[in-house]
C-alpha cells in the first residue's frame, strides 16, 4: 500500500525571537482551523509509522495503519477540540518546527541511498518512493544515453548547418569573383 506523504506539511517558520511569522499575503495564510491541523498532522505521524513497518517487513500493520487511522486522526482531532489532556501531546508531536518538512524532504533521498548500499531492503521501502538499486542504475544509464544520443544529434545538426553555410559562402564568393 503506497503511503501518501501529501498531507504532511511543515509548520511556519520562526523568526530568530522564536516568535512565528506573520504572512504577508492572502495566498500564505493558513485557513485550516485547528480541528484539520491536527487530523492532518495525525495523518502524518500515522504515515512515518507506516514507513517503519514497512522497513521491518511488517506489511499487515502497516497495511491495517492505512486502511483504518484515517477516522482515528479525526476522532483523536475532535477530542482533543475539548480536552488538553489529548491535545497538548498531539500538538507536541505535530508541531515539529520548520525541520519537520526538511526531514519528510530528506527520508526518500537518505532511504534510497541506505537501498543503494544494501543497508536496507528496497522492496520494502517502495512506499516511500524507494526502488532497487539495479533498477535506478539502469533508469540512470538509460538517461545518460538519451543525453548522449541528443548530444550527437546536436552536433550531426550543427555540422550540416555549418556544411550549408560554408557552400552558401563558397558560392556568394564565387559570383563575386566572377
Amino acid at each position: 500500500m503506497p503511503i501518501d506523504m501529501s498531507l504532511a506539511k511543515a509548520p511556519p517558520k520562526k523568526t530568530a525571537s522564536g516568535t512565528r511569522r506573520v504572512a504577508t499575503s492572502t495566498s500564505q495564510i493558513d485557513t485550516r482551523s485547528v480541528n484539520q491541523k491536527r487530523n492532518e498532522g495525525l495523518l502524518g505521524l500515522a504515515q512515518v509509522g507506516q514507513g517503519i513497518l514497512l522497513m521491518v517487513g511488517q506489511y499487515a500493520d502497516a497495511a491495517a495503519i492505512g486502511q483504518h487511522w484515517r477516522p482515528v486522526a479525526q476522532e483523536l482531532a475532535n477530542v482533543a477540540d475539548t480536552s488538553d489532556f489529548i491535545a497538548k501531546p498531539i500538538d507536541f508531536l505535530i508541531e515539529v518546527g520548520p525541520y519537520g518538512g526538511l526531514v519528510a524532504a530528506l527520508l526518500p533521498l537518505g532511504l534510497q541511498i541506505a537501498a543503494n548500499h544494501g543497508w536496507v531492503d528496497a522492496t520494502k521501502l517502495v512506499g516511500q518512493g524507494v526502488v532497487p538499486p539495479d533498477v535506478l542504475e539502469a533508469q540512470m544509464k538509460a538517461q545518460v544515453a538519451k543525453m548522449q544520443a541528443d548530444a550527437m544529434r546536436a552536433q550531426q545538426e550543427a555540422l550540416m548547418e555549418a556544411r550549408k553555410a560554408q557552400a552558401e559562402y563558397e558560392k556568394i564568393m564565387a559570383k563575386e569573383v566572377a
